[in-house]
């Protein structure tokens, strides 16, 4: 019995985690709304999760028998110069009455089971058609930051339980290392960067330029809206093996304890690609707003049109960082690095075909290549350690 009463207490505890996130996204006077993204810190894998649950457990036992540690029975309670008698009297009234009440919750208790039962049988079911219709341990690895937060956070421990993946030793860090232990076919891999907490799934390039890039944005059908807001780029967004955006500090992570090299893939509507080569690239930390903080060594033949965005820090359509008097998220219709405002904006609008001058540079632009107006098909950032000459 004391099982399903856990069991009940703590699926209310569940919802009163949620709800707590939901009023920690409210309106902040602060330059970060740290109050809701270090929630959802805890929740993508923070090391206090489960402490902060224990807590909340802890409280919900107490409160469902009827403790309540500033009102206990106890000799303190009576006045001092009370006849002896009459405290014995009156203490055993008082822990009668506690008796009988903790007797009338657990029976009130055990008069639900069979109401827990059928939830749990429902759940089972449940859980059952999820599988059916493809929320699996494949599905959920592909997605990215808050986006399997939203299909897959409370079923990855019954899918994912056996997974040996999520508990091998020595994961690689990137994809270069990957490479270099022996895997040479592009897909999907897990890594952990020295100061993520807990792994990642990532889509790893093997091909392109010598491969080894860890593929950090991807655009290439509009299937994925990249007009969000800025919890949304720190934790990213999408699925890997389609549109996505792998999440400021997943990015910060990968990259901001060693030197790396970033190379731009721009493909226009006649599906020809061309390339933007950095051969150090890095960004800073969400308290200084991600700036854009290392970007030098162009090479390629699509033009440096990142290189005028060098030291600006991220800005999205709530959280305005340019230098423009305006909003350059939301007149361009992105996230991005804007200045005032851009000569790239590979997370604007996808718009794919010629426009009238409304739109004009709210696309997927890349300036060095078929012109600051001309909206592109598609584009892909990728990233990798730089490889030491």
């Amino acid at each position: 019995m004391l099982i399903y009463l856990f069991i009940i207490l703590l699926s209310s505890s569940f919802c009163a985690t949620d709800e707590k996130i939901h009023d920690a996204n409210e309106p902040d006077n602060g330059p970060f709304n740290f109050k809701f993204t270090k929630l959802i810190d805890i929740r993508l894998g923070g090391k206090n999760f489960d402490h902060n649950l224990n807590d909340i457990i802890h409280s919900n036992i107490h409160e469902a028998i009827g403790v309540d540690n500033s009102k206990k029975s106890s000799p303190e309670m009576y006045l001092e110069n009370e006849p002896h008698e009459e405290q014995d009297v009156r203490i055993e009234r008082s822990l009668n009455t506690d008796q009988n009440r903790i007797i009338n919750r657990l029976d009130s208790t055990t008069g639900k089971l069979p109401n827990l039962q059928n939830v749990c049988q429902k759940s089972n079911c449940e859980s059952q058609t999820l599988s059916n219709v493809g929320i699996n341990s494949e599905f959920c690895d592909g997605l990215v930051g808050l986006s399997k937060l939203q299909y897959c956070d409370f079923f990855e421990e019954k899918y994912l339980k056996n997974d040996t993946k999520a508990t091998k030793s020595n994961i690689p860090k990137s994809c270069k290392e990957i490479q270099e232990n022996g895997q040479n076919k592009s897909g999907m891999y897990q890594i952990q960067p020295k100061t993520i907490f807990k792994p990642i799934f990532v889509m790893c390039d093997m091909e392109t330029k010598d491969g080894g890039w860890t593929v950090v944005q991807k655009r290439f059908d509009g299937s994925e809206n990249f007009y969000r807001e800025w919890r949304d780029y720190k934790f990213g967004f999408g699925d890997l093996k389609r549109e996505f955006w792998l999440g400021l500090e997943n990015i910060y992570h990968i990259v901001g304890f060693e030197v790396s090299e970033l190379l731009v893939e721009i493909t226009d509507r006649d599906k020809i690609k061309a390339y933007a080569h950095y051969k150090s690239f890095g960004i800073g930390p969400e308290t200084d707003g991600y700036p854009l903080n290392f970007l030098n060594g162009f090479s390629g033949d699509a033009g440096d049109s990142l290189g005028y965005h060098s030291g600006a820090k991220f800005s999205t359509k709530d959280m305005d960082q340019d230098t423009d008097p305006g909003s350059c998220a939301e007149t361009y219709l992105g996230g991005w690095w804007y200045k005032s405002c851009h000569k790239s904006n590979l997370n604007g609008k996808y718009i794919n075909l010629a426009l009238p001058g409304q739109y004009k540079f709210k696309g997927l632009h890349w300036e060095g290549f078929r012109g600051h107006e001309y909206c592109h098909l598609g584009s892909r950032m990728l990233i990798r350690p730089s490889t030491p000459k």
